[in-house]
């Protein structure tokens, strides 16, 4: 063998003479991916091989393979958590090197490209031996990696100067949710006035951000009912974020929305505002809530479907049945399931009854439909449909059994 691939496979062979030998020849090929190799069997089974492999890492531990090191970052994090032998030797000798200053502009320059625990670790090193920490918490504040970003707030909330909370400060605006909130925690006890935060923290999009604020306003002195009620005399918002800011708020507090801001927020081109809209309190007919039915949304469509499960079923029968007979071909099944559903049990297969008694065109069509309905219904959920009335429906049934249109197992489970 005399591949460097070769022996990176002989290093995993089942062989411990095999694992050992390969272990030696990959010390003699110093690499990124044989110091990941030797890495790895620091924790071998074997004590000859994990003996090999440790006079192998340890070369190593030399300005030269500092790159090699970097590329090994993720196995040798990994070899902190493995506990067949103690490794906090090597790998203190590793974060001694890496925290040597003539290596940090290579640790530096892999630090703003790594991700996940590996940015983490690089971090922690570069800050361990800076001199002037704020140019890299700057750098840490907007870097690509999120756990990073928080690991940098914590160190600035340890140095608790004003720069440090200038830093904060200009990290806000951009900082996604849960960077937000961490960011909030230090900066509300810290800050002067810091109502302008919390009024802003309260029309947020998230709703943890949101929480937070809210649970800070009796600290600070701010009424988050206030601040929705000015809102809401201004104009509607266009961007999506600031929708749901506002309507989140809104249905925290459990305050209604304005008719003018509700209607614009149910033709808002998002459909997480034109769910958020549906799911507002407030009360409003039944009319308007069948009129959006037609949301493209499936999700909007099934909180319209919620919100009018709400009404009284004699409420909802009149319009139901107009709605069904006017849409019922352009309704996707699954619609056309939901709304019927809304019908008490015993109406529904009044209604089915219905249109195949008025349709004698469609008449196998409405018996598919109505075999259909009665394969899925079980023990009817109706306490409206009078005695009389549902007399008259099973009466209905059983002559179509009696025709042969319909099976009687499936009419037997709705009585």
């Amino acid at each position: 063998m005399s591949t460097t691939g070769t022996w990176l496979e002989a290093s995993r062979h089942p062989s411990g003479y095999v694992r050992e030998r390969a272990v030696k020849a990959l010390s003699e090929r110093p690499n990124g991916e044989a110091l990941v190799a030797l890495v790895e069997r620091l924790n071998d089974w074997v004590p000859q091989v994990r003996d090999a492999a440790k006079a192998g890492v340890q070369a190593y531990l030399k300005r030269e393979h500092l790159a090699s090191l970097l590329f090994a970052q993720g196995p040798l994090m990994a070899l902190a958590t493995r506990q067949r032998v103690d490794h906090s030797a090597t790998l203190a000798a590793v974060r001694a090197l890496l925290r040597a200053p003539e290596a940090r502009d290579e640790v530096h320059a892999s630090f703003l490209t790594q991700q996940g625990k590996a940015a983490c670790y690089l971090f922690g090193v570069l800050l361990e031996s800076a001199r002037e920490p704020y140019a890299l918490l700057h750098e840490a504040l907007i870097h690509r990696e999120p756990l990073v970003r928080l690991a940098a707030v914590d160190a600035c909330a340890a140095l608790a100067t004003a720069q440090a909370h200038v830093l904060l400060l200009g990290a806000l605006p951009k900082a996604a949710a849960k960077l937000r909130v961490r960011l909030l925690r230090v900066l509300l006890p810290v800050v002067q006035a810091p109502q302008g935060l919390l009024e802003d923290a309260l029309l947020h999009s998230a709703a943890g951000v949101r929480n937070l604020a809210l649970w800070a306003c009796a600290q600070y002195a701010v009424d988050a009912s206030a601040v929705l009620s000015k809102r809401f005399e201004g104009p509607p918002p266009v961007a999506k974020a600031h929708w749901l800011g506002v309507l989140g708020l809104a249905r925290e507090l459990k305050e209604e929305v304005p008719a003018g801001w509700w209607h614009a927020a149910m033709h808002a081109a998002a459909w997480s505002v034109r769910l958020a809209a549906v799911q507002s309190p407030g009360e409003r007919p039944v009319a308007t809530w069948l009129a959006a039915l037609d949301d493209p949304s499936e999700r909007v469509f099934d909180a319209l479907v919620s919100r009018l499960d709400t009404f009284p079923w004699a409420t909802l029968d009149p319009a139901i049945r107009t709605l069904l007979d006017r849409q019922w071909h352009v309704l996707a099944p699954r619609r056309r399931q939901r709304v019927l559903a809304l019908l008490a049990g015993w109406q529904q297969v009044g209604y089915l009854l219905d249109r195949l008694a008025n349709e004698p065109a469609h008449r196998v069509q409405w018996l598919d439909i109505l075999v259909a309905w009665c394969d899925r219904a079980y023990g009817l959920r109706d306490a409206v449909t009078p005695q009389a009335q549902r007399s008259a429906i099973k009466a209905q049934l059983q002559a179509l059994v009696g025709q042969g249109a319909l099976d009687e197992a499936s009419v037997a489970h709705l009585y």
